[in-house]
Formats: C-alpha cells, structure tokens, sequence
C-alpha cells in the first residue's frame, strides 16, 4: 500500500478521532489481562498461553499474503527477519506466556500511531518518533497496571513493550511505500520550542527517577507514602502546574499551520502529553493512597 492510498483512505477520520482512539487503547490496555484470564479459566493455561503466538504467526502470514497481493516490491518480506529475530529473544526470555500478548498489543499500537502522525508529518524521522512515543506509552502500560488490580509493575514489560513496538515500525516500513522524506528542515524549528524542550527533558528526568523509585515502594508491598521520595512527588506537582503554563505561553506556535512547523509540533506535544500524564498519576496514587504493586 502506497502512503497516498494509506493517506486518503484516513482522511476521512478527524485526527481527534485517532488521537482519542490510541488515548483510549492505551487506558484499556493493562484491562486485556480480564480477557485472557478468561479464556485461561475457560479453556485452559495452555491454551490461553498459544494465543500471542498464533496471532503473531498470522501476523507473518498475512504480511507475506499482502506483499503478494499488492505491488510492493518482494524484497519487503526482509524486514520480517528483525521481527522474527525480535519475537525469538522475546519467547525464549520471558517464560510467562501472558506477557507475550504485549507484543500484538504494541505491534497495533505502532499503527494507531503511524495512522495519526502519517498524514501530517513532513520530513524524516517519523518511524524514530514513533517507535519512542510507542516506548513511552509502553512505561504508561506499567505505571497503570501498578495501581491495578491483578497487574503488577515491572522492567521486564518494558523491554517487552519497546522491542514490540520495534516490530510494529518494521512491519509499517515492510508493508507500506513511501516517498522519499523531504529531510530534517524541521529541526531548525525546534529553537521557537526552546520552553517547551526544557519541560520535555524536566518530565522526562523526573519520570525516568520516578520508575527507579517505584521499585522500592513495591519492595515495601506497595506502600508509597514513607518510601517514595518527597522531593520527587513534589517535582511532579510541579510538572503539572508549570506544563499548561508553558503551553499557555506558547499559544502562538501552536497555531501556525506551516507543514514544517506541524511537524515540530509532533515532536513536542504527543511526548509533553505522555510525560503529564505519567507525573499525574504519581500525584493520583499519592493523593489516593492506592497500593502501588
């Protein structure tokens, strides 16, 4: 499929609706255990267990029946051997089948994201932007599933939720053709994002000290006031106050339309919103009182 049929058959959906779509998949992720909890006590641990190997070898199956169907070029089917290498090391690390659902889970999810982002981006980098917008929920994905019921909080995920999302961006470059991008003019653009690129790598930092502290609050069983460290709930106290104020004050960038200039907005606003959202639900669970597993 070539990105201008991809393109126009979306045009037809808002870019709100998408964006409100992989909003909602991302929430209603760590609930995909209800489902497979069911089938397992339905049908059997085994069972339930060869689920996310056989939608994955339907996945391959489907990607090589689409080459052959299509007019995309054969040598496409290459990009099928870093995401078989992918899938293998994931099997053979991770003994706990439930956890290998992750990987068509990220795979979609790099899809969503490739069918919001497509149409408007303009110049290189789109796959790197999606494959790190994918990585970032993917830490969401753990954050949620340590306040809910029967998930738990873990590295290991993480690593599992990336490398999919790895394989979703093969699959999106083995699958579509594309016209050559235009180059990295965005960059230059990044200058009139300078307040906002200082918020990122403040959120950023802030969320990458909150995961290392997250594992001693679930060594202490999950209690998070007395283990988690005060100065850190205060950074995302406040990362929440100072981020609408950044934006606020960036209300005229947001409103140029130039190509150029959309693209810099991708790069800023998905990733600023990833970040508040990760820092809020520190304040949720400390506010709440939560258990955090």
């Amino acid at each position: 499929m070539s990105d201008q049929a991809f393109l126009k058959k979306l045009k037809i959906l808002p870019p709100s609706f998408l964006w409100v779509l992989i909003t909602l998949y991302v929430l209603l992720i760590p609930n995909a255990i209800i489902v497979y909890r069911y089938i397992e006590g339905k049908f059997g641990l085994v069972f339930a267990g060869k689920i996310p190997f056989v939608i994955i070898i339907l996945f391959g199956l489907a990607f090589i029946a689409y080459l052959r169907l299509s007019r995309i070029k054969w040598k496409n089917v290459l990009y099928l051997i870093p995401c078989a290498v992918i899938v293998t090391v994931i099997l053979n690390l991770e003994d706990n089948p439930n956890k290998h659902i992750h990987i068509p889970e990220y795979v979609l999810l790099a899809w969503l994201l490739y069918a919001a982002m497509s149409r408007d981006y303009r110049g290189k980098g789109l796959f790197i932007l999606i494959f790190l917008c994918a990585s970032l929920l993917g830490v969401v994905d753990e954050l949620e599933q340590g306040i809910h019921p029967g998930r738990s909080y873990g590295w290991s995920d993480m690593l599992v939720n990336s490398s999919s999302a790895l394989i979703g961006v093969f699959s999106i470059l083995g699958l579509t053709r594309r016209a050559k991008p235009s180059g990295w003019d965005w960059l230059r653009d990044l200058k009139a994002y300078s307040g906002l690129l200082i918020v990122i790598a403040t959120g950023l930092t802030g969320v990458v000290l909150m995961c290392v502290n997250l594992f001693h609050v679930q060594s202490a069983g999950g209690v998070f006031h007395g283990v988690y460290p005060p100065w850190l709930l205060a950074w995302s106290f406040f990362y929440m106050i100072s981020t609408p104020l950044f934006v606020y004050t960036h209300r005229s960038v947001i409103a140029a339309l130039h190509p150029v200039m959309i693209t810099t907005k991708m790069w800023t606003y998905p990733i600023l919103a990833i970040l508040y959202y990760m820092h809020f639900l520190m304040v949720f669970v400390a506010i709440t009182g939560v258990m955090f597993k």
